[in-house]
């Protein structure tokens, strides 16, 4: 692959105008082959200095972009707006990850295929109480007859390492060796733990991901994150492995309670919000979560997160892009638990990108219309839970617990825009308590 910087200087009245330029060609750019990623940013503290970065398959497929038409219509109205020459910094990463296959439609003639063409030894199969009654026998016929069954209970308070304790017994008792492989059938719980004991099992055998909830279908199950909560801290244990496959059958989404479907659609709106304006504006027109065109969102939801993976693998940079939401949103989530009020991590994370919306309008410049857009629709989807059993005092400790931290700094990122977002961007203790603050006061005028 091939990662691109470029850094252009304009003329100060110029500005506006590239970034229209920009607007209206970046979606053709994304399409254009051989391109995976595409962003662009503004250095405040020189607002006439802009930077983008790509990334390409390779040299041979950044040369055709730049000898193609499209490039030579966009640089004839770009070179004239420029107060100096451009920069232009290349690198070619040599031994770029090859990822994983993501397969939509059913999952049992998925599941079947994956399995002929890799031939493993042992297939066990983790499921909670849940996806054992629901969704188990729509895979039964594509497992082999002596496949392993491993249940546990359903629920984030279970992914601890007591759990991973009995799921490594049933493996041992099992003699599992390291040509077997683990289906994890379920939620965003089932994939991140099941992952992370195939990852760490003599170390490493195969898995496969089959997403059962919304949430798991468009965020947790592909990327390579896998992870356990511990000591009251969201996800502290992991590790990174890619599953053979992940399989999307959005069927599994008509077995969910209401609850667990909006949960898994604030990933949806944070995909939206980081980097597809033109998904933000369909979201919004949704009027009933129950009857949405999900074989059109969650493909378009899931290539926004491949896209960044791609181009960050092990989370150095743009992939904290992602974050965007969950450092406020995690830390309520944990504080949460320890209450009789419990959080979904959906619900946590809508709240959070309330929170870090208006962090988005203080630092980096959110327009204050698109403040108002993505507080009036999280309310609308989400409702008001109300933050009163949550000492602040509490949920900062946790935030500078969070893994993306730097120092003694709470990381976050951040949204210049709708379908833009910065990252590593810095907030103070008393920012973070008015950001709270804004989510009470917002919420409870709008409930009004």
């Amino acid at each position: 692959m091939m990662r691109r910087i470029v850094r252009m200087a304009f003329r100060p009245e110029a500005v506006d105008a590239f970034l229209q330029i920009f607007e209206e060609s970046k979606d053709k750019i994304r399409a254009f082959p051989g391109c995976l990623h595409l962003e662009l940013w503004r250095d405040h503290s020189r607002p006439e200095v802009c930077f983008t970065y790509s990334l390409w398959t390779g040299p041979e497929a950044l040369e055709a972009y730049r000898h193609s038409d499209l490039f030579r219509k966009t640089w004839a109205r770009t070179k004239v707006l420029f107060a100096e020459r451009p920069q232009a910094w290349s690198l070619e990463l040599v031994q770029a990850p090859e990822g994983h296959p993501v397969i939509f439609g059913a999952a049992a003639p998925g599941l079947e295929a994956v399995l002929a063409r890799h031939a493993p030894g042992r297939v066990a199969v983790l499921v909670d109480d849940h996806t054992e009654q629901y969704c188990y026998p729509k895979v039964r016929a594509a497992l082999p007859d002596d496949h392993l069954l491993i249940r546990i209970p359903h629920g984030e308070q279970h992914k601890n390492l007591d759990t991973c304790r009995y799921i490594w017994t049933q493996m041992l008792e099992a003699r599992l060796d390291r040509q077997a492989l683990l289906v994890n059938l379920g939620g965003g719980v089932v994939g991140d733990m099941g992952g992370f004991c195939a990852a760490t099992w003599k170390r490493g055998i195969r898995f496969v991901q089959v997403p059962t909830t919304l949430l798991a279908q468009v965020d947790a199950s592909t990327g390579g994150k896998l992870g356990i909560d511990f000591e009251g801290v969201k996800n502290i244990i992991g590790a990174f492995a890619d599953p053979l496959a992940v399989l999307v059958d959005t069927d599994f989404l008509a077995t969910l309670p209401f609850a667990e479907l909006r949960s898994g659609f604030a990933e949806v709106i944070k995909h939206a919000l980081i980097a597809d304006a033109d998904q933000w504006k369909m979201l919004r027109r949704i009027e009933d979560l129950r009857t949405a065109d999900w074989p059109q969102i969650v493909p378009r939801s899931l290539a926004v997160k491949r896209r960044i993976v791609a181009a960050d693998p092990y989370e150095r940079g743009l992939r904290k892009a992602l974050n965007f939401g969950h450092t406020i949103g995690h830390a309520l989530e944990s504080a949460a638990m320890q209450t009789d009020q419990s959080l979904l991590h959906g619900e946590a994370i809508a709240i959070g990108m309330v929170c870090e919306s208006w962090l988005s309008a203080q630092k980096v410049g959110l327009p204050p219309e698109e403040l108002e857009q993505i507080t009036a629709f999280i309310r609308q989807i989400f409702g008001y839970h109300p933050l009163n059993n949550l000492a602040k005092a509490d949920l900062l400790a946790l935030m500078h617990n969070d893994k993306k931290n730097e120092g003694d700094r709470i990381n976050f990122s951040l949204l210049p825009r709708i379908g833009e977002v910065r990252v590593n961007q810095t907030a103070s203790e008393a920012d973070i308590r008015a950001s709270l603050d804004y989510y009470e006061s917002a919420m409870q005028r709008g409930s009004g």
